[in-house]
């Protein structure tokens, strides 16, 4: 009889969550513990104490999420089969393929989440003006390097390979780019075990009950449809509802909590500082992340949080001077918030068209430059925090879209054949995109999305601003 290898852990949203033998050794390298001192939602903490979880447990709670999915679609294999470490058909493989998928999706995540890796991505976008950057930087590119390029003792490569999974194809799974389209959907689609984890988990710590959603009737609902050739993850007709309220609740979350929330305030903050310290030597390059620092556990392992917090006390601490990085830095030490401006063109605004968008980005950044030049003729020395998001918060792509994407992407223009856009599969066995059904709240809902460009100045400054009435004139401007 087989040697079952079970390893159980308590999560405080779906209670006792069971490991393989894989699992287990990844669970127990520098790469993975890292994840439990990384914040799932940066400096959200800042506006609801409670917010302080990790991406640790967010991680082990899509592998869960995964998990449950796989059955409800028929795709998971029986427990005898699963815990076994020397069971290596087919089917044990995808499913053990995919639990680690959604487990190690997040295993290249820096500092603070999306916080620092704003700065990172920034200071990516400068150093391509005057040249080429050897990798593109963001969590996806280390993640990946980190699946692909640690075959050594304690590395994960070598972790997989002994335990007869395909490195490569893992990574293929993560980045929604697999040959297998329902394995892209699971991890990379409008409904997957990513978001539905993070929607519950991140409600859950906030108190905030915007991402709320009946995850047992959406899995319930959900069914594996064969079209063509292809097995596709699609929603049962009677859980149109759930699936327009899924989608509704992740736009809400979003543009309450995410984006446009106090908190990100001070994300934008910390990825201004962090952005000083790439721009002048003072933190890892991303091509030191990747060549050294991933290839070195231990080292790697201290890449979290902390790494950043303690640059930052160097500041507070008063052993490295400079007038802005200072100031935001006590700022950020001390929870003060910036002041954001809304004046003008630079509001929240919902736009239903590109056309649209980039009429909107040319008028906020003709603002944000006017403003800059007030400003210095104020106080040469003050500084002001311009952003324009680089996606917009929506609730789906709306078909007009999803007709380009499949005009471009290799599908041959079917676009039932994508990978994002949630699927129903109809009582009569018709297969339809969400935002093609007739009575489907995205049919309408998709044609919108909320455009959130910011301007964040001192409160000081901002005092100033409208002591000599400079936002009341920019309100007055057409630019």
């Amino acid at each position: 009889m087989a040697t079952l290898f079970k390893r159980t852990i308590f999560d405080t949203l779906h209670g006792h969550i069971t490991l393989n033998r894989v699992e287990a050794r990844i669970l127990e390298t520098p790469y993975y513990q890292r994840l439990r001192w990384i914040r799932q939602l940066g400096f959200s903490f800042y506006v609801f104490p409670g917010a302080t979880h990790t991406r640790h447990a967010h991680a082990l709670g899509v592998l869960h999420v995964m998990h449950r999915v796989l059955h409800a679609l028929t795709l998971a294999v029986p427990d005898e089969k699963f815990f076994d470490p020397d069971m290596h058909d087919e089917k044990t493989t995808f499913h053990k393929m995919m639990r680690l998928a959604a487990m190690l999706h997040d295993i290249g995540t820096l500092p603070f989440s999306h916080t620092i890796e704003l700065a990172y991505i920034n200071h990516y976008r400068e150093q391509q003006r005057s040249r080429t950057p050897k990798y593109n930087a963001n969590h996806e590119t280390l993640g990946s390097h980190l699946i692909l390029n640690t075959d050594f003792e304690g590395g994960i490569t070598r972790i997989l390979k002994e335990e007869g999974i395909d490195p490569q194809e893992l990574s293929q799974i993560i980045a929604g780019k697999s040959k297998i389209l329902v394995a892209n959907q699971l991890m990379h689609s409008d409904i997957d075990a990513d978001r539905m984890d993070y929607l519950l988990r991140d409600a859950y710590f906030t108190g905030v009950k915007l991402g709320l959603y009946d995850i047992d009737f959406l899995i319930k609902s959900m069914v594996l449809h064969k079209d063509n050739g292809d097995q596709q993850m699609c929603m049962r007709e009677e859980a149109l509802t759930t699936v327009d309220s899924f989608l509704v609740s992740r736009y809400f979350w979003y543009s309450q909590i995410i984006s446009d929330g106090t908190s990100y305030k001070f994300d934008l903050i910390a990825a201004k500082i962090y952005q000083y310290f790439l721009e002048n030597g003072l933190a890892y390059s991303f091509e030191h992340l990747i060549d050294k620092i991933s290839q070195n556990p231990n080292e790697y392992f201290t890449f979290n949080d902390s790494y950043f917090l303690a640059k930052l006390h160097e500041y507070l601490a008063g052993r490295i001077t400079h007038p802005m990085i200072r100031e935001l830095s006590e700022m950020l030490a001390n929870r003060e918030a910036p002041a954001q401006i809304k004046a003008g063109p630079v509001k929240p605004t919902l736009i239903q068209s590109d056309d649209h968008r980039k009429d909107l980005i040319r008028q906020v950044t003709a603002a944000a430059e006017w403003l800059q030049g007030e400003i210095r003729e104020i106080d040469p020395e003050a500084w002001m925090i311009f952003d324009i998001p680089s996606k917009d918060v929506m609730f789906t792509k709306n078909l007009d879209r999803c007709h380009k994407d499949a005009a471009k992407d290799g599908t041959g223009g079917d676009i039932h054949k994508l990978r994002d856009p949630a699927k129903i599969l109809t009582r009569t066995g018709e297969l339809s995109l969400l935002v093609e059904v007739p009575n489907s709240l995205m049919s309408i809902l998709s044609q919108y999305r909320n455009f959130l460009p910011r301007i964040y100045v001192s409160p000081t400054l901002n005092e100033k601003l409208e002591k000599k009435k400079i936002l009341e004139k920019m309100n007055s401007m057409k630019f």
